[in-house]
């Protein structure tokens, strides 16, 4: 198992330690992600606090896939959404 998918067990177990580690990893990726979409600091904020929400409340949905891949393509789905919601 990869270090990715260890974490993503431990979040189905419940491990907010494990949560905080996956932050750790990926913060600053998905931060520029949705800065490059948005060039927002407050929207990108929020943006990738709703990922790691979602990861924690719905982690059966990272489950069984690639934890980057999986964690990368929810987060450009967040910002679009937020950008068309912005929009409209």
């Amino acid at each position: 198992m990869t270090t990715d998918e260890l974490l993503m067990a431990r979040i189905l177990n419940r491990e907010q330690q494990a949560l905080s580690e996956l932050y750790d990893r990926y913060f600053q990726l998905l931060w520029k992600i949705s800065y490059r979409a948005v060039a927002d600091q407050a929207i990108c904020e929020a943006i990738v606090s709703q990922v790691f929400e979602n990861i924690w409340a719905f982690p059966e949905k990272f489950q069984n896939r690639k934890v980057p891949l999986a964690i990368i393509e929810y987060c450009k789905t967040c910002t679009d959404s937020i950008l068309i919601n912005k929009l409209s």
